[in-house]
């Protein structure tokens, strides 16, 4: 924290690097605690990118806004389950996303090929992700969200790829949950 609570979040839009300027005014749950983003240990960039609106300092021009909806002109212009566009916002790389229900996927995972591109990936050093569709609505109940065809990964959600290995002719994807409430 700064005495100022002044932060500047620098991302990247449209292959242009853009500073957004935020502050460090954060709405809480009444007993304590952030009520959007959930950090670890003493972390401050999670909440300064998730900020929301404070709306009792609504005067104060270019600041108060979620830096990443801010990014994007308005949070409502979000769009959840997209882990390869934020990638591209937070790193100013390109990025590669597959859809699993796409016919050419599909031929693709018959193949191997996506097994050959995760362990690639995976050799080379790549960020990677993996999210499942629909709402998450879970989290804040502290109710484990499986719901039946999930396979234990909750719907609406981005889930970290942070190995992908063979052994003994299995095909394995170690996965993290970035909140990290839940078995996976």
């Amino acid at each position: 924290m700064n005495e100022q609570g002044i932060y500047r979040v620098k991302l990247c839009k449209n292959g242009e690097w853009v500073t957004i300027t935020v502050d460090d005014f954060f709405p809480c749950y009444a007993k304590g605690g952030p009520l959007f983003s959930k950090c670890q240990n003493n972390e401050l960039w999670v909440m300064l990118l998730e900020k929301v609106p404070n709306n009792n300092c609504k005067n104060i021009k270019n600041f108060f806004y979620k830096a990443y909806a801010k990014l994007h002109g308005s949070y409502f212009l979000l769009r959840g389950g997209y882990t390869n566009e934020a990638l591209i916002d937070l790193t100013g790389c390109p990025s590669l996303s597959y859809n699993f229900e796409d016919e050419e996927v599909i031929e693709m995972i018959k193949t191997g090929k996506i097994w050959d591109i995760l362990r690639a990936g995976d050799d080379e050093g790549y960020l990677m992700s993996a999210s499942t569709e629909g709402e998450e609505r879970w989290a804040d109940l502290g109710i484990n969200g499986e719901e039946e065809g999930t396979h234990g990964l909750l719907p609406g959600h981005s889930y970290t790829i942070l190995q992908a290995k063979e052994y003994k002719n299995y095909a394995l994807v170690n996965i993290r949950n970035p909140w990290g409430q839940f078995d996976w």
